[in-house]
């Protein structure tokens, strides 16, 4: 299908034709199917996402028993995360343009399918390739899931809810993480690590079934239709790279989200381990303490994506400051936490207070993905984002932090990856400050359709 965008060439931009759209920020002023039809649709895309982070961090609660059964290094139980993430990358630009080409929402239905029967594969898994294997077809799976769920939110929710829908669907990132470390520890504990890959696999298949008939949005149409050019895809395509290319706030909020993966993902992945190896804490206890860390973003990231909603409509740079501080504020007590020596609850109250402080601010660069970036362009953007944030986060966290581990202990690992990654995460997303009102202004104005 092919799609209209502005050109300097043919037309002039949406604001000109009308002036009281500049602060649309092509965004709808309602809901896109309504309030129902689009609150349904959009927990569906929630509840999927809760079983991609279930599926996806679900290794974490089995690694001790995984290492025990095949007596594993640290550095390649770090291997079976980043394989996972590198298979995202890998597949995330070739699904990115079937999902605005043909549909964000069967996509994303066809890709929680695949990704949830490669999971279950994993428990027929005799060997340690094999197991990495399966988990590289997962990462394949979820690949631009995410941005289509992006680009679809951000077309069928009002502006003075965007944050806050942007947040809540966030946080159902920690609610899947906590699900999938917590049922699959006790899983393990009671019946092996292999029925707990094959066991919460099946509830997400069902749901991304359920997706699959969920309306889409049409793609774009300027605001003005006065002699719009027709484009094929692929002149649509070349123009959002140029676009994204010559957006220096976006590209800094790709960085910066990096770092901020970089800082977390090694921390949750080897906590459980951590709290068993330096604190002698039973692996059951271990992991059921790891989730409750990770349901903190399920109240930090909506509340600061409702926080950030009601300073930007007072000052439109008002989301970056708060990122800014709340993500140096996390940096400084993750060190505090890992760099002095803590009885178990006292590190445990500094590792949960660090990471309030970096969830709350999670929907800020977020958000600046998608609003930067124009409508035709959001699914891309986002996708170049997640690139990003695996290739320079996720891929390399767990293994940089397991190659640490074994040459330095586990401790140093969690001090000296996540200082140095939270450092870079606040020069990044602060340097955006310097771009970001001019990089707004400069993108078009549109409105959406529901198909």
């Amino acid at each position: 299908m092919s799609q209209a965008i502005p050109s300097s060439n043919h037309q002039p931009s949406a604001s000109q034709h009308n002036p009281a759209a500049a602060h649309l920020n092509h965004a709808p002023q309602q809901y896109l199917f309504g309030k129902a039809g689009t609150l349904g649709i959009f927990s569906l895309l929630c509840l999927l996402m809760v079983f991609d982070f279930a599926d996806r961090l679900i290794i974490a609660g089995l690694l001790p028993y995984i290492k025990a059964e095949w007596s594993l290094s640290d550095a390649q139980s770090g291997l079976l995360s980043s394989l996972l993430t590198l298979g995202m990358v890998l597949f995330a630009f070739p699904v990115s343009l079937a999902i605005d080409r043909w549909s964000r929402i069967k996509t994303a239905s066809l890709m929680g399918v695949f990704w949830g029967l490669a999971s279950a594969s994993g428990a027929l898994a005799q060997s340690f390739g094999q197991l990495a294997a399966s988990r590289a077809l997962v990462g394949a799976g979820e690949a631009a899931y995410a941005p289509a769920s992006y680009a679809w939110i951000t077309a069928a929710f009002p502006r003075r809810r965007l944050q806050l829908a942007l947040g809540v669907f966030s946080a159902s990132q920690p609610i899947g993480m906590a699900l999938g470390i917590a049922l699959g520890g006790y899983i393990a504990a009671h019946y092996g690590w292999r029925h707990a890959l094959g066991l919460l696999a099946i509830p997400g298949i069902l749901v991304a079934i359920a997706l699959y008939r969920c309306r889409d949005y049409q793609n774009i149409v300027p605001l003005s239709q006065a002699n719009a050019p027709r484009i094929n895809h692929w002149q649509v395509l070349k123009e959002n790279l140029g676009n994204i290319g010559r957006t220096p706030s976006l590209l800094l909020a790709y960085l910066s989200g990096a770092m901020a993966t970089l800082q977390w993902v090694p921390i949750i992945f080897f906590l459980p381990t951590y709290l068993n190896r330096i604190h002698g804490l039973p692996l059951q206890q271990a992991t059921l303490m790891t989730s409750g860390l990770l349901m903190i973003g399920v109240v930090a990231i909506p509340l600061g994506g409702w926080i950030m909603d009601a300073l930007n409509r007072r000052y439109r740079q008002a989301k970056v400051y708060f990122s800014v501080v709340a993500f140096a504020l996390a940096s400084l007590l993750y060190w505090l936490a890992f760099g002095l020596p803590h009885a178990v609850n006292t590190q445990y109250l500094l590792i949960v207070a660090a990471s309030f402080s970096a969830a709350v601010s999670a929907s800020g660069p977020l958000s600046m993905t998608q609003e930067l970036a124009p409508p035709s362009g959001r699914a891309l953007s986002g996708t170049a984002s997640v690139m990003t944030l695996h290739l320079l986060g996720s891929v390399p966290g767990p293994f940089l932090a397991g190659l640490l581990s074994d040459r330095y202990g586990l401790d140093q690992a969690l001090l000296i990856l996540p200082a140095s990654s939270g450092l870079l995460a606040v020069l990044f997303i602060a340097s955006a400050l310097r771009y970001y009102r001019h990089d707004l202004a400069r993108v078009s104005q549109y409105q959406v359709q529901p198909a």
